[in-house]
């Protein structure tokens, strides 16, 4: 890894308290660095006007070995979502759109499994994750790779039964991010990454961002994401067509630097206001997004590091409290790369952290700094226990991937693999076809180009599809449905409970056409 110098040895840590010596972020980053075997990583720390430290660490790739600058882009997944949020706040302080409005107004066609739901369902609705639908659903239209379009965006919402009641639990989506930056869309005119640059990235300064994930992965100086299959320690760069489709973009495509992003948390922290003095959102605009909206479980890790009594979502934003100040933040990841943004605003402190690995627990670094920052005495040991859990995290995903190695190589299938073959039809994902491949069952997700491969039998009726890329971690069941001696359809399921959510193949539901 590369090395470099502390941009700032002292700092105010706080609005109205005397200078003193800063926590040794130097020290904190290669901690972080060395638990999570990161490949490239970026830091900010921001008290109010004043950046208190920046620097970068590593490599852009691991194959050319270039280094990581400060103008270098990463992609920093969901924390984009409060950039579709606050160019809604910015619409309703013009009274041009109302939270509470109903989706249906602006788009004619959104439909949920429900009349009620559809009828009800609002643009605050979309951007707090209480539809009712399952966590990630329909997300495998875009993940691993996918280019959705709105319409098979709208038969998701219309087809995917829901989990739980309209409004009663937390389960994080997409989907209804990407259709929130639609309606921005539909409303201002203009694609919605023109909405983000005129009304953002301009206003605040933010130059070097790009608000599409085609264009930030073009970007000449860009990270190249990187992943490692579980259990090995050398990560390796990313298939390109990972790169997420500019579709997702409003629910987490955009791409900054370090500098860039700092200019974001000092916006934050001066209450919406640019370096120039504009202040973007009204004083009650700004309440609104940082309001909670819908409850979530305190994470066990939360409580017992920071002493966390409470968790919600907001619009765009998570709340929680840390050292018994209130904290807003995000997390964000796409493959290959994650982010983390916190701030403590009645300290007027923001930490934004970047790593071009996809590995859990880039939070600790984040949050490390903040207590290290607001609650010295408290002693916080974040790296140290979130470190743990990547390390259970991977040990949980090897024995998971193995488990069923040995029938895999034993069991006999219960009936004519060609009893199998044919074409299968999803409500929402469409058409996915299994064929016979050099004496094999093979399988083809229609929509994806990666998701191809040989289908191994390991139970009556139930084979295991193993993905070319193990980085994927995605691996899964393909269960077969007999009807009598015909098979009428399949479902599938993650072999490893560790599987990235946005690998929901539980909810789809294929039914045998041909």
């Amino acid at each position: 890894m590369l090395l470099s110098a502390c941009m700032a040895c002292y700092a105010t840590v706080a609005s109205g308290q005397e200078a003193s010596i800063s926590p040794d972020y130097e020290t904190r980053a290669q901690e972080a660095i060395e638990a999570l075997g990161l490949t490239g990583l970026a830091v900010t720390v921001v008290n109010g006007d004043e950046v208190l430290y920046q620097e970068t660490y590593g490599v852009r790739d691991i194959t050319t070995g270039e280094a990581i600058d400060q103008e270098t882009l990463f992609p920093f997944g969901s924390i984009g979502k409060a950039f579709t949020t606050t160019a809604f706040a910015m619409l309703v302080d013009e009274g041009t759109v109302g939270w509470d409005d109903p989706v249906k107004d602006f788009i004619p066609d959104f439909e949920m499994s429900d009349p009620y739901i559809t009828r009800e369902f609002t643009i605050r609705d979309l951007v707090t994750h209480r539809s009712g639908l399952p966590l990630g659903a329909g997300d495998l239209l875009f993940v691993p790779d996918g280019d959705p379009d709105i319409d098979s965006i709208l038969a998701v919402l219309r087809t995917i039964p829901p989990s739980t009641s309209f409004r009663a639990d937390y389960a994080y989506d997409n989907l209804l991010y990407i259709l929130a930056g639609e309606v921005l869309s539909r409303i201002e005119g203009k694609p919605w990454d023109q909405v983000i640059r005129e009304r953002i990235f301009s206003q605040v300064g933010m130059d070097d961002c790009e608000a599409l994930p085609s264009k930030g992965a073009a970007a000449e100086n860009s990270i190249t994401q990187h992943m490692r299959t579980p259990g090995e320690p050398t990560p390796k760069p990313v298939d390109p067509r990972y790169v997420l489709s500019d579709l997702s973009a409003p629910a987490g495509g955009l791409s900054c630097s370090i500098t860039d992003l700092a200019k974001w948390a000092q916006f934050w922290l001066n209450e919406a206001t640019t370096a120039d003095g504009e202040k973007l959102l009204s004083d009650e605009q700004l309440q609104e997004v940082w309001s909670g909206v819908t409850i979530t479980n305190v994470n066990p890790i939360y409580a017992e590091q920071g002493g966390s009594n409470f968790s919600q979502y907001a619009l765009g934003w998570s709340l929680t409290d840390i050292h018994g100040e209130k904290m807003i933040s995000h997390g964000g990841g796409v493959l290959g790369s994650v982010a983390h943004f916190a701030l403590v605003p009645e300290e007027d402190i923001a930490v934004f952290v970047m790593a071009n690995d996809y590995v859990p627990g880039i939070s600790s670094l984040a949050l490390q700094i903040l207590s290290d920052t607001i609650a010295p005495e408290d002693d916080a040991r974040w790296i140290e226990a979130i470190g743990a859990f990547y390390d259970n995290y991977i040990q949980t995903s090897v024995s998971d991937n193995a488990k069923d190695v040995e029938n895999e190589d034993t069991f006999e299938p219960v009936r004519e693999l060609t009893a199998y073959t044919g074409t299968y039809e999803d409500p929402w994902y469409g058409t996915s076809t299994v064929s016979m491949k050099d004496g094999a069952l093979y399988l083809d997700m229609g929509r994806s180009e990666v998701l191809d491969t040989a289908l191994i039998p390991v139970a009556a009726d139930k084979f295991v599809a193993r993905w070319p890329d193990s980085t994927l971690n995605a691996d899964a069941y393909v269960m077969f449905e007999v009807e009598g001696d015909a098979v009428t359809g399949m479902t599938m399921e993650a072999v490893s409970s560790t599987t990235d959510f946005s690998f929901d193949f539980h909810d789809l539901d294929f039914t045998r056409t041909e």
